[in-house]
């Protein structure tokens, strides 16, 4: 059987308690970043919406600013626009909260059973009870990562720390 057929395990963990304080931070400073460059790449279209509506002035007054208080409403008009945009992101931020801040949709699932590790293996529920007793083990597994059996191993007289004198 070749890979493609092969069903996709989920090899993330989701456990947001356990990350630390500089993974959340870098995790939020990509996301910050991510959405000013998706903002930026809507330039384009939001301009040529506006030129089709006749709304020039934001642009000529942006390409050619000649004096001072032309400058000064331009800013004044920026900062009205960063408010308005920001009020709505603010506006549709809230709605969110209100709308999901008692539901908690992550929900732990309760510890396997032995008839469920067993349904994935080859073995009965018994074999399973005893394997999670084991220390030490080898697993063997089929072609499609099903486990077929387990070889106990025991440890080394190596692997032992000396004993102090």
């Amino acid at each position: 059987m070749n890979r493609r057929n092969k069903p996709r395990v989920k090899l993330i963990l989701n456990a947001p308690d356990k990350v630390s304080a500089q993974t959340k931070l870098g995790s939020n400073i990509v996301t910050i970043l991510c959405w000013v460059v998706y903002i930026y790449l809507w330039i384009p279209l939001i301009t040529l919406i506006a030129w089709a509506v006749g709304a020039t002035h934001a642009y000529d007054e942006l390409a050619f600013v000649r004096q001072v208080g032309d400058f000064r409403e331009l800013v004044v008009f920026y900062g009205m626009v960063v408010a308005l945009l920001g009020g709505g992101l603010l506006l549709w931020a809230l709605k969110e909260y209100l709308r999901f801040r008692n539901a908690n949709r992550r929900r732990p699932r309760g510890p396997a059973t032995h008839a469920e590790l067993a349904s994935h293996t080859t073995a009965t529920e018994t074999d399973v009870e005893r394997w999670q007793s084991l220390r030490r083990m080898i697993a063997l597994h089929d072609e499609n990562g099903k486990v077929m059996g387990v070889h106990e191993q025991l440890p080394s007289a190596e692997a032992t720390p000396p004993q102090p004198t």
